[in-house]
């Protein structure tokens, strides 16, 4: 009886000295900016812009990371934002946005907005409208040609 205690005894030592030699799962502090994070994804609030409308890092993107399986949302402050103005032909000319300052869309099209945080990257597009003809600079050319809703402008002389 006395060895069969010994044997039960025993069997619980080895069960608990291997149990604490295993490495916890998971990181209950969250992936902060000093741990390596394994993915980078953002969502954007908004892809629809009209000419002069401002992208707003603070209300218009969000963004998470996961560091060992666990997903975490980062602050907007803690990542580079770059607009690149016309992708499909000039994908290398990068625009930033400034931490404390919003980025005017000013001319129409589809752009790409790129997020960098730590040693990874992701990006999603938006497009930029004119409903109105505007040329980028506040007002429309006055011949309703443009897209939208062909307003004009006639001078009384």
């Amino acid at each position: 009886m006395r060895s069969k205690l010994v044997q039960i005894a025993f069997c619980i030592v080895i069960a608990v000295s291997a149990g604490g030699c295993t490495p916890p799962v998971g990181n209950i502090g969250g992936a902060g900016a000093g741990d390596s994070a394994d993915n980078l994804w953002s969502v954007p609030n908004r892809v629809v812009y009209d000419i002069n409308d401002l992208f707003i890092r603070e209300s218009d993107l969000t963004v998470f990371i996961s560091n060992r399986g666990i997903v975490e949302s980062i602050s907007v402050k803690d990542v580079e934002i770059f607009i690149i103005e016309d992708p499909d032909f000039n994908a290398d000319e990068m625009q930033p946005v400034p931490l404390d300052e919003w980025y005017p869309f000013t001319s129409e099209g589809r752009k790409m907005v790129v997020i960098y945080y730590s040693n990874l990257s992701t990006h999603y597009s938006v497009q930029v409208g004119n409903p109105y003809g505007a040329n980028g600079n506040g007002g429309g050319n006055g011949s309703g040609s443009g897209s939208g809703s062909g307003i004009t402008i006639e001078w009384i002389q």
